[in-house]
């Protein structure tokens, strides 16, 4: 935004027309490309009040005759027309209407993308650093490798660096690290891994918020690889499991696929066998018998109903294209089973939702955002 002073200046010269065309455009312009939240509701009445007295000074109120106090009038009603008109395009934003076929069609599905936070708090955006390509931050260069494997070392030494990252996905994304040990992550949208750079003496540790797929690398010392998430974790030697660990879901999920995990939360465990759950009732974890093809549809492309999963997989729509999906499990949307792709525009994902006869209508919301109902 403009600064206040600036914005001052340019309405003035505008309603008393000593305005050039440079300074004209220059004020249309900028009130043209204003948007929702640019200048806090707080400065509303210092904004008013001194663009008047600023007006009132520009044409020389004080002891002016009664005929510039009536052009002052004009003027002062001019500028607050316009302030008027300023705050409620600001903030009284359009009501909410029907998204066009053209910007559902505008909006794409997820792709591969995440950002790593470093140690020291320098960001990285991994899905730009091509395989093999190296970048220094300080005295430490990172590598992404030809496998997608990042590795630091020191610039002077040469030697490994270990140090704590965090990688992130955002909403729309999925990411797949493979970590120092071996150890191949895929990682689900809106998803954070908290791991080392190079995994020292005693168990491998990482912490996860979201969904990950995880297949673990054996090492010859036989060292533990133990997934943290909240109020639980996952422990395996070697083995391919998926936890689903969403902080708006009800609990942790860790669905296994191979070999053998032990889960376990405060004074309660479980030891699962390949298609098999670990869920929580009642504060103690059990275990249930699963499809595991459908548990890993995210990593398999597509979006999987059975019949009983549908508002856990509304939510993952929503989080694969960052939009709002309302459903209040009442539709015929409860009782479907079917699979569709993850790879579709949106306006297409909704063409085969209501051809499945899961009816839906899409708007913008005031807040620019897009929220699917399903009716």
């Amino acid at each position: 935004m403009k600064q206040v002073k600036e914005l001052y200046r340019l309405i003035t010269s505008f309603l008393s027309r000593s305005e050039n065309i440079e300074e004209r455009k220059e004020l249309f312009d900028w009130f043209d490309q204003q948007s929702v939240g640019k200048i806090p509701e707080a400065q509303f009445s210092t904004i008013q009040k001194n663009v008047k007295n600023r007006l009132l000074a520009e044409v020389g109120l004080i002891e002016k005759k009664s005929s510039t106090i009536k052009y002052l009038q004009i003027i002062s009603t001019a500028a607050a027309i316009l302030l008027i008109g300023f705050f409620a395009y600001t903030y009284w934003p359009a009501a909410e209407h029907t998204a066009s076929n053209k910007l559902l069609a505008s909006i794409p599905p997820g792709s591969e993308k995440a950002i790593i936070t470093l140690a020291n708090g320098k960001q990285i955006n991994l899905d730009e650093l091509a395989l093999n390509q190296s970048v220094q931050i300080g005295e430490t260069i990172l590598t992404k490798d030809a496998q997608g494997k990042v590795s630091y070392r020191n610039v002077k030494t040469g030697n490994i660096v270990s140090q704590q990252n965090i990688l992130k996905t955002p909403k729309g994304a999925t990411y797949e690290l493979a970590l120092a040990d071996g150890t191949l992550v895929s990682l689900n949208a809106d998803s954070k891994l908290i791991y080392p750079s190079s995994f020292e003496s005693g168990d491998r540790i990482v912490e996860l918020e979201g969904e990950a797929y995880f297949q673990v690398a054996k090492t010859k010392d036989h060292k533990s690889f133990i997934v943290k998430t909240k109020n639980q974790q996952t422990k395996v030697l070697g083995t391919k499991f998926n936890i689903n660990a969403y902080s708006e879901e009800d609990g942790v999920r860790t669905s296994l696929e191979e070999g053998a995990v032990i889960v376990s939360k405060q004074n309660s465990a479980v030891r699962l066998r390949p298609n098999e759950q670990a869920f929580s009732e009642d504060g103690k974890l059990r275990s249930k018998r699963i499809n595991i093809d459908q548990v890993l549809s995210w990593k398999s492309g597509q979006f999987c109903f059975d019949g009983t999963n549908t508002a856990e997989v509304f939510k993952d729509i929503a989080r694969w294209y960052d939009i709002d999906v309302t459903y209040n499990g009442t539709s015929n949307a409860s009782q479907y089973s079917g699979k569709i792709p993850r790879n579709l525009s949106l306006e297409k994902l909704i063409a085969l939702l209501n051809y499945a006869n899961i009816q839906t209508k899409a708007i913008v919301k005031k807040n620019n955002r897009i929220n699917l109902i399903i009716t």
